[in-house]
Protein backbone atom coordinates (compact mmCIF):
# COMPACT_ATOMS: atom_id res chain seq x y z
CA UNK A 1 0.00 0.00 0.00
CA UNK A 2 1.24 3.42 -1.00
CA UNK A 3 1.78 5.69 1.17
CA UNK A 4 -1.23 8.22 -0.35
CA UNK A 5 -3.72 5.66 0.60
CA UNK A 6 -2.14 4.84 4.43
CA UNK A 7 -3.34 8.65 4.71
CA UNK A 8 -7.07 7.38 4.17
CA UNK A 9 -6.87 4.32 6.42
CA UNK A 10 -5.32 6.33 8.95
CA UNK A 11 -8.62 8.77 8.80
CA UNK A 12 -10.90 6.06 8.94
CA UNK A 13 -9.17 4.43 11.55
CA UNK A 14 -9.39 7.13 14.04
CA UNK A 15 -13.28 7.16 13.55
CA UNK A 16 -13.60 4.08 14.62
CA UNK A 17 -11.12 3.83 17.45
CA UNK A 18 -12.65 6.21 20.31
CA UNK A 19 -12.26 4.37 23.32
CA UNK A 20 -10.27 1.21 22.78
CA UNK A 21 -9.62 -0.90 24.84
CA UNK A 22 -6.27 -3.53 24.22
CA UNK A 23 -8.17 -6.76 26.15
CA UNK A 24 -5.23 -9.41 24.48
CA UNK A 25 -2.05 -9.52 22.46
CA UNK A 26 -1.75 -12.35 19.65
CA UNK A 27 1.28 -13.02 17.58
CA UNK A 28 -0.74 -14.87 15.29
CA UNK A 29 1.72 -15.95 13.04
CA UNK A 30 5.93 -15.08 12.75
CA UNK A 31 5.38 -10.95 11.39
CA UNK A 32 1.91 -10.48 12.64
CA UNK A 33 0.60 -9.26 15.73
CA UNK A 34 -3.49 -9.18 16.69
CA UNK A 35 -4.29 -6.34 19.52
CA UNK A 36 -7.75 -8.04 20.61
CA UNK A 37 -10.21 -5.42 21.77
CA UNK A 38 -12.84 -4.46 23.76
CA UNK A 39 -14.53 -2.53 21.03
CA UNK A 40 -17.41 -4.05 19.29
CA UNK A 41 -16.92 -1.65 16.32
CA UNK A 42 -13.45 -3.15 16.17
CA UNK A 43 -12.84 -6.29 17.33
CA UNK A 44 -9.25 -6.38 16.77
CA UNK A 45 -6.40 -4.32 15.22
CA UNK A 46 -3.63 -6.33 13.05
CA UNK A 47 -0.11 -5.15 12.25
CA UNK A 48 1.35 -7.12 9.82
CA UNK A 49 5.04 -7.10 9.37
CA UNK A 50 5.26 -9.45 5.97
CA UNK A 51 8.16 -7.64 4.14
CA UNK A 52 6.88 -7.64 0.99
CA UNK A 53 3.14 -5.87 1.83
CA UNK A 54 2.94 -4.28 5.44
CA UNK A 55 -0.06 -3.05 6.77
CA UNK A 56 -1.92 -1.91 9.84
CA UNK A 57 -5.50 -2.74 9.59
CA UNK A 58 -9.11 -3.64 11.16
CA UNK A 59 -9.29 -7.60 11.58
CA UNK A 60 -9.71 -10.26 13.89
CA UNK A 61 -8.98 -13.48 11.34
CA UNK A 62 -6.27 -15.38 12.86
CA UNK A 63 -4.97 -18.29 10.38
CA UNK A 64 -4.06 -22.03 11.84
CA UNK A 65 -0.24 -21.07 12.44
CA UNK A 66 1.37 -21.85 15.46
CA UNK A 67 4.07 -19.08 16.18
CA UNK A 68 6.61 -19.22 18.77
CA UNK A 69 6.19 -16.83 21.56
CA UNK A 70 9.02 -14.20 21.34
CA UNK A 71 10.43 -11.53 23.96
CA UNK A 72 9.02 -8.72 21.98
CA UNK A 73 5.44 -10.42 22.35
CA UNK A 74 5.93 -10.07 26.42
CA UNK A 75 6.76 -6.54 26.61
CA UNK A 76 3.64 -5.42 24.64
CA UNK A 77 1.55 -7.80 27.24
CA UNK A 78 3.13 -6.02 29.87
CA UNK A 79 3.00 -2.89 28.44
CA UNK A 80 -0.37 -2.61 26.05
CA UNK A 81 -2.78 -4.98 28.21
CA UNK A 82 -5.63 -2.94 29.60
CA UNK A 83 -3.95 -0.15 27.97
CA UNK A 84 -6.54 2.59 26.01
CA UNK A 85 -5.79 4.16 22.53
CA UNK A 86 -5.54 7.62 23.32
CA UNK A 87 -4.66 8.71 19.76
CA UNK A 88 -3.75 8.06 16.07
CA UNK A 89 -0.75 10.34 14.54
CA UNK A 90 0.69 9.55 11.03
CA UNK A 91 3.41 11.79 9.16
CA UNK A 92 2.02 12.75 6.29
CA UNK A 93 5.63 11.73 3.79
CA UNK A 94 5.98 8.72 6.43
CA UNK A 95 5.11 4.96 6.17
CA UNK A 96 4.77 5.06 9.73
CA UNK A 97 1.66 5.08 11.90
CA UNK A 98 2.29 5.66 15.94
CA UNK A 99 -0.55 4.50 18.02
CA UNK A 100 -0.28 6.37 21.64
CA UNK A 101 -1.67 4.36 24.35
CA UNK A 102 -2.26 5.17 27.96
CA UNK A 103 -1.61 2.14 30.55
CA UNK A 104 -2.36 0.67 33.51
CA UNK A 105 1.04 0.70 34.83
CA UNK A 106 1.82 2.78 37.97
CA UNK A 107 5.03 3.63 36.46
CA UNK A 108 5.66 7.21 35.63
CA UNK A 109 7.81 6.88 32.58
CA UNK A 110 5.64 4.29 31.13
CA UNK A 111 1.60 5.49 31.94
CA UNK A 112 1.91 6.70 28.15
CA UNK A 113 3.46 4.49 25.66
CA UNK A 114 3.51 4.58 21.66
CA UNK A 115 3.37 1.76 19.36
CA UNK A 116 4.94 2.78 16.26
CA UNK A 117 4.63 0.72 13.14
CA UNK A 118 6.79 1.16 10.56
CA UNK A 119 5.25 -0.22 7.44
CA UNK A 120 8.53 0.30 5.00
CA UNK A 121 8.76 -2.15 2.33
CA UNK A 122 11.51 -5.05 2.81
CA UNK A 123 12.35 -3.27 5.98
CA UNK A 124 9.15 -3.03 8.28
CA UNK A 125 9.60 -2.70 12.49
CA UNK A 126 7.00 -2.36 15.32
CA UNK A 127 8.74 -0.42 18.19
CA UNK A 128 7.77 0.18 21.68
CA UNK A 129 8.45 3.90 22.83
CA UNK A 130 8.09 5.39 26.45
CA UNK A 131 6.15 8.58 27.45
CA UNK A 132 9.70 10.24 26.42
CA UNK A 133 9.61 8.80 22.93
CA UNK A 134 12.63 6.18 23.87
CA UNK A 135 13.26 3.02 22.37
CA UNK A 136 12.00 0.32 24.63
CA UNK A 137 11.98 -2.73 22.38
CA UNK A 138 11.64 -3.27 18.86
CA UNK A 139 10.43 -6.64 16.90
CA UNK A 140 13.35 -6.53 14.37
CA UNK A 141 16.71 -5.47 14.99
CA UNK A 142 17.04 -1.72 13.86
CA UNK A 143 19.07 -0.74 11.41
CA UNK A 144 22.65 0.13 12.44
CA UNK A 145 22.07 3.13 9.60
CA UNK A 146 19.75 4.61 11.96
CA UNK A 147 22.08 4.64 14.78
CA UNK A 148 19.44 4.11 17.54
CA UNK A 149 19.66 1.76 19.93
CA UNK A 150 17.26 0.84 23.10
CA UNK A 151 16.62 3.71 25.35
CA UNK A 152 17.80 5.86 22.54
CA UNK A 153 15.22 9.30 21.48
CA UNK A 154 13.30 7.42 18.31
CA UNK A 155 13.86 9.44 15.08
CA UNK A 156 12.46 9.11 11.79
CA UNK A 157 14.20 7.54 8.96
CA UNK A 158 16.15 9.96 7.47
CA UNK A 159 14.89 11.76 4.25
CA UNK A 160 15.93 13.21 1.62
CA UNK A 161 13.11 15.08 0.28
CA UNK A 162 10.91 17.69 0.56
CA UNK A 163 8.66 16.92 3.09
CA UNK A 164 4.82 16.65 2.58
CA UNK A 165 3.70 18.60 5.54
CA UNK A 166 6.47 21.47 4.90
CA UNK A 167 5.11 21.42 1.19
CA UNK A 168 1.51 22.00 2.47
CA UNK A 169 2.11 24.15 5.19
CA UNK A 170 4.33 26.57 2.73
CA UNK A 171 4.07 29.40 0.51
CA UNK A 172 2.24 28.25 -2.58
CA UNK A 173 5.57 29.29 -4.60
CA UNK A 174 7.58 27.16 -3.27
CA UNK A 175 7.89 25.44 -6.48
CA UNK A 176 9.31 27.96 -8.25
CA UNK A 177 11.18 30.13 -5.54
CA UNK A 178 14.39 27.75 -5.67
CA UNK A 179 16.32 26.77 -8.98
CA UNK A 180 13.25 27.43 -10.32
CA UNK A 181 13.91 27.24 -14.05
CA UNK A 182 15.74 24.03 -13.97
CA UNK A 183 13.06 22.59 -11.45
CA UNK A 184 10.38 23.38 -13.88
CA UNK A 185 12.44 21.68 -17.05
CA UNK A 186 12.77 18.51 -15.34
CA UNK A 187 9.15 18.55 -13.77
CA UNK A 188 7.85 18.79 -17.64
CA UNK A 189 10.27 16.14 -19.01
CA UNK A 190 9.22 13.22 -16.35
CA UNK A 191 6.37 15.13 -13.98
CA UNK A 192 6.07 11.35 -12.19
CA UNK A 193 9.54 11.00 -11.79
CA UNK A 194 10.34 14.41 -10.28
CA UNK A 195 7.62 13.98 -8.13
CA UNK A 196 8.91 10.43 -6.49
CA UNK A 197 12.54 12.29 -6.30
CA UNK A 198 11.47 15.41 -4.65
CA UNK A 199 8.32 14.82 -2.71
CA UNK A 200 8.48 12.21 0.49
CA UNK A 201 5.86 10.03 0.73
CA UNK A 202 4.74 9.61 -3.39
CA UNK A 203 5.01 6.24 -4.45
CA UNK A 204 5.16 5.61 -8.49
CA UNK A 205 1.08 5.23 -9.29
CA UNK A 206 0.23 8.66 -7.38
CA UNK A 207 2.84 10.29 -8.32
CA UNK A 208 1.24 9.43 -11.92
CA UNK A 209 -1.85 10.07 -11.08
CA UNK A 210 -1.15 13.49 -9.80
CA UNK A 211 1.27 14.21 -13.24
CA UNK A 212 -2.14 13.34 -15.30
CA UNK A 213 -4.15 15.56 -13.49
CA UNK A 214 -1.67 18.39 -13.58
CA UNK A 215 -1.15 18.01 -17.30
CA UNK A 216 -5.15 17.51 -17.77
CA UNK A 217 -5.74 20.89 -15.44
CA UNK A 218 -3.25 23.21 -16.50
CA UNK A 219 -3.26 24.31 -12.75
CA UNK A 220 0.27 24.64 -11.12
CA UNK A 221 1.68 21.78 -9.26
CA UNK A 222 1.50 23.17 -5.42
CA UNK A 223 -2.38 23.78 -5.83
CA UNK A 224 -3.03 20.31 -7.85
CA UNK A 225 -1.03 18.96 -4.86
CA UNK A 226 -2.97 20.52 -2.18
CA UNK A 227 -5.89 19.32 -3.88
CA UNK A 228 -4.90 15.74 -3.99
CA UNK A 229 -3.87 15.75 -0.25
CA UNK A 230 -7.23 17.32 1.00
CA UNK A 231 -8.90 14.68 -1.20
CA UNK A 232 -7.28 11.82 0.44
CA UNK A 233 -6.83 13.36 3.59
CA UNK A 234 -10.54 12.16 4.58
CA UNK A 235 -12.55 8.84 4.73
CA UNK A 236 -13.49 7.42 1.58
CA UNK A 237 -16.72 6.11 0.88
CA UNK A 238 -15.37 4.51 -2.57
CA UNK A 239 -12.80 3.14 -2.36
CA UNK A 240 -10.97 1.16 -5.61
CA UNK A 241 -9.00 -2.44 -5.61
CA UNK A 242 -6.77 -2.60 -9.09
CA UNK A 243 -5.06 -5.87 -10.04
CA UNK A 244 -3.19 -6.49 -13.76
CA UNK A 245 -6.07 -10.23 -13.48
CA UNK A 246 -9.39 -10.32 -12.13
CA UNK A 247 -9.48 -10.37 -8.48
CA UNK A 248 -11.25 -13.43 -8.73
CA UNK A 249 -8.75 -14.80 -11.07
CA UNK A 250 -6.05 -14.55 -8.99
CA UNK A 251 -8.09 -15.97 -5.59
CA UNK A 252 -8.86 -18.74 -8.01
CA UNK A 253 -5.18 -19.45 -8.87
CA UNK A 254 -3.85 -18.63 -5.76
CA UNK A 255 -1.48 -16.05 -7.19
CA UNK A 256 0.14 -14.32 -3.70
CA UNK A 257 2.55 -12.39 -6.14
CA UNK A 258 -0.71 -10.69 -7.67
CA UNK A 259 -2.38 -10.16 -4.71
CA UNK A 260 0.50 -8.06 -3.23
CA UNK A 261 0.74 -6.25 -6.37
CA UNK A 262 -3.04 -5.20 -6.31
CA UNK A 263 -3.33 -1.59 -5.41
CA UNK A 264 -5.34 0.02 -3.16
CA UNK A 265 -6.61 3.61 -3.76
CA UNK A 266 -9.07 5.78 -2.13
CA UNK A 267 -9.24 7.75 -5.38
CA UNK A 268 -10.33 6.79 -9.18
CA UNK A 269 -6.83 6.06 -10.97
CA UNK A 270 -7.60 7.16 -14.54
CA UNK A 271 -3.71 7.28 -15.52
CA UNK A 272 -3.83 3.08 -15.11
CA UNK A 273 -5.74 3.07 -17.95
CA UNK A 274 -7.72 0.23 -19.03
CA UNK A 275 -4.89 -2.04 -17.94
CA UNK A 276 -5.94 -3.41 -14.85
CA UNK A 277 -9.02 -4.74 -13.32
CA UNK A 278 -11.47 -2.79 -11.10
CA UNK A 279 -13.19 -4.22 -8.13
CA UNK A 280 -15.05 -1.47 -5.89
CA UNK A 281 -15.34 -1.16 -1.79
CA UNK A 282 -17.33 0.71 0.69
CA UNK A 283 -14.12 2.78 2.35
CA UNK A 284 -10.83 1.94 2.78
CA UNK A 285 -10.99 -0.09 6.12
CA UNK A 286 -13.10 -2.73 4.56
CA UNK A 287 -10.64 -3.05 1.31
CA UNK A 288 -7.56 -3.41 3.63
CA UNK A 289 -9.64 -6.18 5.44
CA UNK A 290 -10.10 -8.00 2.41
CA UNK A 291 -7.21 -7.74 0.66
CA UNK A 292 -4.56 -8.20 3.70
CA UNK A 293 -6.42 -11.33 5.11
CA UNK A 294 -6.30 -12.75 1.60
CA UNK A 295 -2.66 -11.71 1.03
CA UNK A 296 -1.75 -13.33 4.77
CA UNK A 297 -4.08 -16.30 4.86
CA UNK A 298 -2.61 -17.08 1.19
CA UNK A 299 0.94 -16.96 1.92
CA UNK A 300 1.01 -18.38 4.80
CA UNK A 301 -0.96 -21.24 3.19
CA UNK A 302 1.94 -21.17 -0.03
CA UNK A 303 4.29 -21.54 2.99
CA UNK A 304 2.76 -24.89 4.77
CA UNK A 305 2.06 -26.00 1.50
CA UNK A 306 5.54 -25.62 0.33
CA UNK A 307 7.25 -28.76 1.55
CA UNK A 308 4.49 -31.05 -0.01
CA UNK A 309 4.71 -29.44 -3.15
CA UNK A 310 9.21 -29.45 -3.01
CA UNK A 311 8.39 -33.27 -2.60
CA UNK A 312 5.79 -33.01 -6.01
CA UNK A 313 8.90 -31.50 -7.36
CA UNK A 314 11.58 -33.78 -6.95
CA UNK A 315 8.80 -36.39 -7.73
CA UNK A 316 8.51 -34.77 -11.12
CA UNK A 317 11.51 -34.43 -11.64
CA UNK A 318 12.35 -38.75 -10.73
CA UNK A 319 9.85 -39.37 -13.35
CA UNK A 320 11.11 -37.54 -16.19
CA UNK A 321 14.66 -39.42 -15.76
CA UNK A 322 12.95 -42.83 -15.41
CA UNK A 323 11.17 -41.20 -18.97
CA UNK A 324 14.67 -40.19 -20.09
CA UNK A 325 15.83 -43.86 -19.59
CA UNK A 326 12.74 -45.66 -20.72
CA UNK A 327 13.72 -43.93 -24.29
CA UNK A 328 17.15 -44.67 -24.33
CA UNK A 329 16.50 -48.40 -23.52
CA UNK A 330 13.90 -48.21 -26.54
CA UNK A 331 15.74 -46.97 -29.05
CA UNK A 332 18.98 -49.00 -28.12
CA UNK A 333 16.26 -52.20 -28.89
CA UNK A 334 15.21 -50.44 -31.58
CA UNK A 335 18.60 -49.99 -33.46
CA UNK A 336 19.40 -54.01 -31.98
CA UNK A 337 16.26 -55.13 -34.10
CA UNK A 338 17.54 -54.42 -37.38
CA UNK A 339 19.86 -57.02 -36.98
CA UNK A 340 17.54 -59.70 -38.13
CA UNK A 341 17.07 -58.45 -41.18
CA UNK A 342 21.25 -58.13 -41.45
CA UNK A 343 21.56 -61.77 -40.15
CA UNK A 344 18.82 -63.16 -42.84
CA UNK A 345 20.37 -61.18 -45.68
CA UNK A 346 23.80 -63.16 -45.16
CA UNK A 347 21.74 -66.55 -44.58
CA UNK A 348 20.62 -65.96 -48.13
CA UNK A 349 23.69 -64.40 -49.54
CA UNK A 350 25.57 -67.92 -50.41
CA UNK A 351 28.59 -67.18 -48.65
CA UNK A 352 30.71 -69.75 -46.76
CA UNK A 353 29.34 -70.03 -43.20
CA UNK A 354 32.09 -71.39 -41.29
CA UNK A 355 34.80 -69.20 -42.67
CA UNK A 356 36.06 -66.20 -40.16
CA UNK A 357 35.57 -62.67 -42.24
CA UNK A 358 36.15 -59.27 -41.21
CA UNK A 359 33.80 -57.91 -43.64
CA UNK A 360 31.40 -59.60 -46.37
CA UNK A 361 29.34 -58.10 -49.53
CA UNK A 362 25.68 -58.62 -49.59
CA UNK A 363 22.62 -58.14 -51.63
CA UNK A 364 19.97 -55.82 -50.42
CA UNK A 365 16.61 -56.71 -51.62
CA UNK A 366 14.39 -54.97 -49.06
CA UNK A 367 14.80 -51.52 -51.38
CA UNK A 368 12.94 -50.51 -53.95
CA UNK A 369 15.97 -52.00 -56.14
CA UNK A 370 18.51 -54.47 -55.33
CA UNK A 371 21.43 -52.46 -53.77
CA UNK A 372 24.78 -53.96 -52.64
CA UNK A 373 25.88 -53.59 -49.15
CA UNK A 374 28.33 -54.01 -47.06
CA UNK A 375 28.29 -56.06 -43.34
CA UNK A 376 31.11 -55.88 -40.76
CA UNK A 377 31.33 -58.52 -38.82
CA UNK A 378 33.27 -59.92 -35.48
CA UNK A 379 36.98 -61.39 -37.46
CA UNK A 380 37.05 -63.80 -34.46
CA UNK A 381 33.85 -65.99 -35.04
CA UNK A 382 32.66 -67.38 -38.66
CA UNK A 383 29.93 -65.93 -40.17
CA UNK A 384 27.52 -68.76 -38.70
CA UNK A 385 28.26 -67.93 -35.00
CA UNK A 386 27.77 -64.39 -36.53
CA UNK A 387 24.97 -64.33 -37.92
CA UNK A 388 23.51 -66.81 -34.69
CA UNK A 389 24.54 -63.63 -31.97
CA UNK A 390 22.90 -61.33 -34.53
CA UNK A 391 19.47 -63.22 -33.95
CA UNK A 392 19.71 -63.75 -30.18
CA UNK A 393 20.29 -59.81 -29.92
CA UNK A 394 16.70 -59.37 -32.19
CA UNK A 395 15.17 -61.89 -30.03
CA UNK A 396 15.90 -60.40 -27.15
CA UNK A 397 15.79 -56.57 -28.23
CA UNK A 398 11.76 -57.69 -29.01
CA UNK A 399 11.38 -59.18 -25.34
CA UNK A 400 12.84 -56.07 -24.46
CA UNK A 401 10.75 -53.55 -26.46
CA UNK A 402 7.33 -56.23 -25.12
CA UNK A 403 8.78 -55.38 -21.32
CA UNK A 404 9.34 -51.63 -22.30
CA UNK A 405 5.55 -51.33 -23.21
CA UNK A 406 4.60 -52.29 -19.48
CA UNK A 407 6.69 -50.09 -18.23
CA UNK A 408 6.08 -46.99 -20.24
CA UNK A 409 2.10 -47.81 -19.38
CA UNK A 410 3.03 -47.87 -15.36
CA UNK A 411 5.38 -44.46 -15.44
CA UNK A 412 2.31 -43.10 -17.99
CA UNK A 413 -0.27 -43.76 -14.87
CA UNK A 414 1.87 -42.47 -12.17
CA UNK A 415 2.54 -39.45 -14.07
CA UNK A 416 -0.95 -38.69 -14.32
CA UNK A 417 -1.55 -39.21 -10.97
CA UNK A 418 1.21 -37.12 -9.97
CA UNK A 419 -0.02 -34.38 -12.10
CA UNK A 420 -3.49 -35.01 -10.49
CA UNK A 421 -1.83 -34.62 -6.82
CA UNK A 422 -0.05 -31.69 -7.88
CA UNK A 423 -3.05 -29.91 -9.11
CA UNK A 424 -5.19 -30.81 -6.18
CA UNK A 425 -2.54 -29.13 -3.95
CA UNK A 426 -1.77 -25.92 -5.87
CA UNK A 427 -5.55 -25.69 -6.08
CA UNK A 428 -6.36 -25.49 -2.59
CA UNK A 429 -7.09 -21.79 -1.23
CA UNK A 430 -8.30 -22.01 2.08
CA UNK A 431 -7.17 -23.36 5.39
CA UNK A 432 -9.92 -25.71 6.13
CA UNK A 433 -9.34 -27.52 2.51
CA UNK A 434 -5.87 -27.47 3.02
CA UNK A 435 -6.35 -29.36 6.58
CA UNK A 436 -8.93 -31.73 5.43
CA UNK A 437 -6.09 -32.89 3.04
CA UNK A 438 -3.66 -33.36 5.75
CA UNK A 439 -5.93 -35.36 8.03
CA UNK A 440 -6.81 -37.48 5.36
CA UNK A 441 -2.37 -38.48 4.76
CA UNK A 442 -1.98 -36.77 1.47
CA UNK A 443 0.45 -33.98 3.00
CA UNK A 444 3.08 -33.09 5.04
CA UNK A 445 1.96 -29.98 6.68
CA UNK A 446 6.19 -29.13 7.61
CA UNK A 447 9.22 -30.04 6.99
CA UNK A 448 10.67 -28.91 10.12
CA UNK A 449 9.11 -32.08 12.30
CA UNK A 450 10.30 -34.55 10.01
CA UNK A 451 7.23 -34.82 7.57
CA UNK A 452 6.00 -37.77 5.52
CA UNK A 453 6.60 -38.73 1.97
CA UNK A 454 4.10 -37.20 -0.37
CA UNK A 455 1.52 -38.60 -1.79
CA UNK A 456 2.41 -42.23 -2.46
CA UNK A 457 6.08 -41.25 -3.00
CA UNK A 458 7.76 -44.78 -5.17
CA UNK A 459 9.75 -46.87 -2.83
CA UNK A 460 8.20 -45.11 0.29
CA UNK A 461 5.43 -46.95 2.73
CA UNK A 462 2.99 -44.31 3.89
CA UNK A 463 0.89 -45.67 6.39
CA UNK A 464 -1.40 -42.30 6.81
CA UNK A 465 -4.23 -43.74 5.24
CA UNK A 466 -5.21 -46.78 7.34
CA UNK A 467 -5.03 -44.33 10.41
CA UNK A 468 -8.08 -44.83 13.07
CA UNK A 469 -9.62 -41.94 12.66
CA UNK A 470 -13.45 -41.56 14.61
CA UNK A 471 -16.15 -39.74 15.47
CA UNK A 472 -17.51 -38.98 18.94
CA UNK A 473 -19.91 -36.50 19.76
CA UNK A 474 -19.59 -34.78 16.61
CA UNK A 475 -15.53 -34.09 16.54
CA UNK A 476 -13.07 -36.46 14.85
CA UNK A 477 -10.55 -38.12 16.89
CA UNK A 478 -7.21 -39.68 15.84
CA UNK A 479 -6.00 -42.86 17.81
CA UNK A 480 -2.30 -43.23 17.07
CA UNK A 481 -1.53 -47.48 16.68
CA UNK A 482 2.08 -47.21 17.53
CA UNK A 483 5.05 -45.08 18.16
CA UNK A 484 5.90 -43.85 14.80
CA UNK A 485 2.19 -43.30 14.35
CA UNK A 486 1.54 -41.18 17.59
CA UNK A 487 4.18 -38.67 16.67
CA UNK A 488 2.66 -38.38 13.31
CA UNK A 489 -0.91 -37.25 14.45
CA UNK A 490 0.44 -35.49 17.47
CA UNK A 491 3.54 -33.54 15.36
CA UNK A 492 2.46 -33.51 11.60
CA UNK A 493 -1.35 -33.50 11.76
CA UNK A 494 -2.70 -32.09 14.83
CA UNK A 495 -2.98 -28.23 14.86
CA UNK A 496 -1.95 -26.55 18.55
CA UNK A 497 -5.68 -25.84 19.51
CA UNK A 498 -6.04 -29.66 19.45
CA UNK A 499 -6.50 -31.21 22.40
CA UNK A 500 -4.28 -34.27 23.17
CA UNK A 501 -4.54 -36.83 25.52
CA UNK A 502 -2.39 -40.06 27.00
CA UNK A 503 -2.54 -42.45 29.74
CA UNK A 504 -0.13 -41.94 32.69
CA UNK A 505 2.76 -44.05 33.99
CA UNK A 506 1.92 -46.83 31.18
CA UNK A 507 2.59 -47.04 27.35
CA UNK A 508 -0.08 -46.38 24.90
CA UNK A 509 -1.76 -44.67 22.25
CA UNK A 510 -1.75 -40.84 21.44
CA UNK A 511 -5.59 -39.57 21.55
CA UNK A 512 -6.20 -36.14 19.66
CA UNK A 513 -9.72 -34.46 19.64
CA UNK A 514 -9.45 -32.04 16.66
CA UNK A 515 -10.49 -28.56 17.46
CA UNK A 516 -11.11 -26.57 14.51
CA UNK A 517 -13.18 -24.09 15.81
CA UNK A 518 -10.74 -23.41 18.45
CA UNK A 519 -12.68 -24.11 21.45
CA UNK A 520 -11.36 -23.30 24.86
CA UNK A 521 -12.57 -26.24 26.60
CA UNK A 522 -13.88 -29.57 25.71
CA UNK A 523 -17.38 -30.60 27.80
CA UNK A 524 -16.94 -32.84 30.48
CA UNK A 525 -18.24 -35.56 28.51
CA UNK A 526 -16.62 -35.08 25.80
CA UNK A 527 -13.45 -34.62 28.36
CA UNK A 528 -14.34 -38.04 30.07
CA UNK A 529 -15.09 -40.33 27.41
CA UNK A 530 -11.24 -39.08 25.62
CA UNK A 531 -9.17 -40.28 28.79
CA UNK A 532 -11.52 -43.44 28.60
CA UNK A 533 -10.62 -43.78 25.04
CA UNK A 534 -6.61 -43.03 25.83
CA UNK A 535 -6.81 -45.22 28.34
CA UNK A 536 -8.23 -48.28 26.52
CA UNK A 537 -5.69 -48.33 24.23
CA UNK A 538 -3.15 -48.65 26.70
CA UNK A 539 -1.21 -51.00 28.58
CA UNK A 540 -3.80 -50.11 31.51
CA UNK A 541 -6.97 -51.67 29.32
CA UNK A 542 -7.28 -53.77 32.23
CA UNK A 543 -6.66 -51.30 35.12
CA UNK A 544 -9.37 -50.62 37.34
CA UNK A 545 -9.02 -46.28 36.88
CA UNK A 546 -6.27 -45.29 35.50
CA UNK A 547 -4.45 -41.42 35.43
CA UNK A 548 -4.74 -39.71 32.02
CA UNK A 549 -2.51 -36.98 31.24
CA UNK A 550 -4.43 -34.21 28.81
CA UNK A 551 -3.30 -30.62 27.32
CA UNK A 552 -3.13 -28.47 24.54
CA UNK A 553 -0.85 -29.94 21.55
CA UNK A 554 0.63 -26.72 21.90
CA UNK A 555 1.86 -27.84 24.90
CA UNK A 556 3.53 -30.99 23.44
CA UNK A 557 6.86 -31.24 22.71
CA UNK A 558 9.24 -33.13 21.24
CA UNK A 559 12.77 -33.84 22.58
CA UNK A 560 15.69 -33.55 20.23
CA UNK A 561 16.92 -37.13 19.10
CA UNK A 562 14.19 -38.48 21.18
CA UNK A 563 12.68 -42.21 20.52
CA UNK A 564 9.43 -42.55 18.34
CA UNK A 565 6.61 -41.62 20.90
CA UNK A 566 8.47 -39.44 23.86
CA UNK A 567 6.92 -36.34 24.26
CA UNK A 568 7.75 -33.68 27.40
CA UNK A 569 4.40 -31.89 28.36
CA UNK A 570 4.84 -27.93 29.10
CA UNK A 571 1.89 -28.17 31.10
CA UNK A 572 -1.18 -30.69 31.75
CA UNK A 573 -4.54 -31.71 34.05
CA UNK A 574 -5.27 -35.02 35.00
CA UNK A 575 -8.26 -36.76 34.79
CA UNK A 576 -8.87 -40.63 36.89
CA UNK A 577 -11.20 -42.53 34.53
CA UNK A 578 -12.42 -46.28 33.88
CA UNK A 579 -10.63 -47.48 30.30
CA UNK A 580 -13.33 -47.44 28.04
CA UNK A 581 -14.30 -47.58 23.93
CA UNK A 582 -16.72 -45.29 23.32
CA UNK A 583 -16.12 -45.13 19.71
CA UNK A 584 -17.54 -49.27 19.52
CA UNK A 585 -21.10 -49.67 20.16
CA UNK A 586 -21.68 -52.26 23.08
CA UNK A 587 -18.13 -51.22 24.73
Amino acid sequence: MENIALITLIEELRQVTEGLVVRRIVQHHPNGFLLQTRTVRIPALKISLIPRSPAVYVSSVKPPVDSASGDFLMVLRKHLVSAKLVKIHKPLSERIVEFEFKTALPTKELESVVLVAELLPNAPNLMLLDAERRLVASFNRVSSERDMTDFDEYRYPAMRKRDLQGVRDADPEWFNKEEAEEAEEAFDQDKAGWLIRNLGGFGPVFAAELARRQTKSGQALPDELNALLNEVSKPAETVWLYSKAPFASLLERNDVDGLSRCILSPIELVSLGAAYGVQTFPGMLEATRVLCDTIEERSLLEKAKAPVLRKLRDRKRRLKEQRKRLVNRQQQFEDTSAYQETAQMLVSSGIEMDRCQERVEVTDYTGDAPTKREVELDPTRTVRENVTRMFKKHKKAVRGLNMLKSQFSKLEASERQHAEEEERVRSIGDWNAWNSLVAAGNASPSKQHGGTPGPDVPGRGNSTGKRRSRLMNGHEVLIGRNSRENDEITFRVATGDDFWFHVADYSGSHVIIRNPSRETDLSPELLEQAAQLAAYYSQARNSHKVNVHYTRRKFVKKPRRAKPGLVLLKEFKTISVEPRNWTESGS
